[in-house]
């Protein structure tokens, strides 16, 4: 069966009404499975491996939490939880080093906030709200910023009809902000992931943007959010494969190129390169159009949405202040 531009902008109209029933807020990771509405602390937004633009030795990683935090969800960190950055350098989709983040419960407007690593060895401690050093190079932020992702959301809820609105203009997040020597990742060529847990059980978990939330199944969303990506292949491999073949006009060949690319679902990252997505993801990136591109083999190029609303900073924490 062969498709035009406007039967695969169908599919991806109907593809995106999945995705959404329910909710207005779905996007790059924010609120993509049912169970994480149970607790936005622990939701991850979206997860960031760049180049520091001050320090080119250093690796940023930045885990965004809370979607529409003050509005829709808390201002604060889970104390019960668990936030947690995965390193994988031997590419076997295995956590190779940690960064394991943990918070008190609020009190007086702040929480201390423990960095430990893989090892169970200290690597920070201070509060939220404060820039704290990091032994053996670094520092580490914990506060509310402005949320750095961009996205005309309600034109792809309205059958990709973008008007170049950016939803997310004025709203903001918690995040987590972590700089440290590339040195200490053992690279160069890295993969990153994000994750979260409460009581020792995984709530949430992220590498690329908008894998669970766009090509995953409505009734397996949940599941993959509890999943490890060594076996993201194995376990969601048809799936995906399935979903960009509806989006991109049957291209199976294609879909299944991209399958392979895009799972496990981690981050990929080479330290000594700054060119961003697909290599990391930087702050000012521009993830929304250039996978409607690949997925639609660019049929769909773009929401009209270039950049963020707010400046970020070229200096730690590089995120911008809050809303």
């Amino acid at each position: 069966m062969k498709f035009n531009t406007h039967n695969l902008l169908q599919l991806c109209a109907i593809a995106g009404f999945a995705i959404l029933a329910g909710s207005t807020t779905y996007a790059a990771d924010h609120l993509d499975s049912p169970s994480v509405g149970d607790d936005g602390r622990l939701d991850i937004n979206d997860l960031y491996a760049f180049q520091s633009p001050a320090n080119a030795s250093n690796t940023v990683l930045i885990m965004t939490v809370n979607p529409l935090a003050g509005v829709l969800s808390d201002t604060t960190f889970n104390s019960r939880g668990t936030y947690e950055f995965h390193v994988d350098n031997n590419g076997d989709a295995v956590s190779d080093l940690t960064f394991n983040v943990y918070f008190s419960r609020p009190r007086r407007g702040s929480q201390n906030i423990l960095l430990l690593r893989e090892d169970g060895s200290i690597a920070a401690s201070g509060k939220t709200g404060q820039t704290i050093s990091v032994a053996g190079g670094g520092q580490l932020r914990a506060d509310l910023f402005e949320d750095p992702f961009f996205f005309d959301l309600n034109g792809f809820n309205d059958g990709f009809n973008f008007t170049g609105d950016d939803f997310f203009e004025g709203q903001n997040v918690t995040a987590i902000v972590l700089e440290i020597p590339s040195s200490s990742l053992n690279g160069p060529n890295i993969a990153v992931s994000a994750r979260t847990t409460v009581g020792g059980t995984q709530f949430d978990r992220m590498g690329r943007p908008a894998i669970n939330t766009a090509l995953i199944p409505s009734a397996r969303k949940d599941e993959f959010n509890a999943s490890a990506p060594v076996n993201d292949f194995a376990n969601f491999g048809a799936d995906m494969q399935a979903t960009i073949e509806a989006l991109n006009g049957g291209d199976s060949a294609t879909a299944a190129g991209l399958t392979a690319i895009l799972l496990p679902d981690l981050l990929t990252f080479d330290v000594t390169d700054a060119s961003g997505f697909l290599n990391g993801r930087g702050l000012a990136d521009d993830v929304i159009d250039a996978e409607l591109g690949l997925l639609t083999n660019n049929a769909v190029t773009g929401d009209g949405v270039d950049s963020n609303d707010a400046t970020f900073l070229s200096v730690f924490p590089y995120v911008a202040a809050p809303n």
